[in-house]
């Protein structure tokens, strides 16, 4: 990781005081508990992240996130491309009673002696903006026909139904015709 937001934790009260914007790609292969739900690790995902206070002297970091990964289709499990865009609201807090006072648009990011460790944090929030079942459109998708109770157009005829009253009816035709 050759970015200089990542390399070391950083000291988020300067970087709030001075509203400092950090904007910056990461590459997959550098987040390994994400890499555990794709496919492959191929590509980067653009990361803007804004530092400030926020009410009440909160420090707060307004982020988004956009990028593409490969994921598993859950119907034929082959790979599927996803486009990523979330945006999120940090609140940073020292203690578990700080983050249940923070504002319901803020998620609570832990901050430990006084310095943030990004990549986690950021890692956290790829992972939470993944969908949670990947899958094809079905007109793309592989999948058996078992699956999806339907059969490809090409292959579907006409089919005749078969009435079970059918002869019920010439029994009775017959029974009139008889007397």
């Amino acid at each position: 990781m050759a970015n200089e937001y990542l390399r070391y934790p950083l000291d988020p009260y300067k970087f709030c005081a001075a509203e400092r914007e950090a904007v910056f790609d990461l590459s997959l292969q550098d987040m390994k508990r994400a890499q555990e739900m794709l496919v492959d690790a191929e590509g980067s995902i653009h990361f803007e992240l804004r530092f400030s206070y926020g009410p009440q002297r909160l420090l707060q970091v307004e982020g988004r996130l956009k990028g593409d990964v490969t994921l598993e289709c859950q119907r034929c499990l082959g790979p599927v491309q996803e486009s990523l865009d979330s945006e999120f609201m940090w609140g940073l807090v020292t203690t578990e009673e700080a983050a249940s006072n923070l504002p319901r648009t803020h998620e609570p990011v832990f901050i430990e002696n006084e310095a943030l460790d990004l990549l986690p944090a950021i890692e956290d929030e790829l992972i939470l903006a993944l969908p949670l079942v990947a899958y094809h459109p079905p007109e793309a998708c592989s999948m058996p026909e078992q699956i999806t109770g339907q059969a490809p157009e090409e292959t579907q005829a006409p089919v005749e139904k078969h009435n079970p009253f059918s002869a019920l009816a010439d029994l009775k035709k017959s029974l009139k015709s008889g007397q």
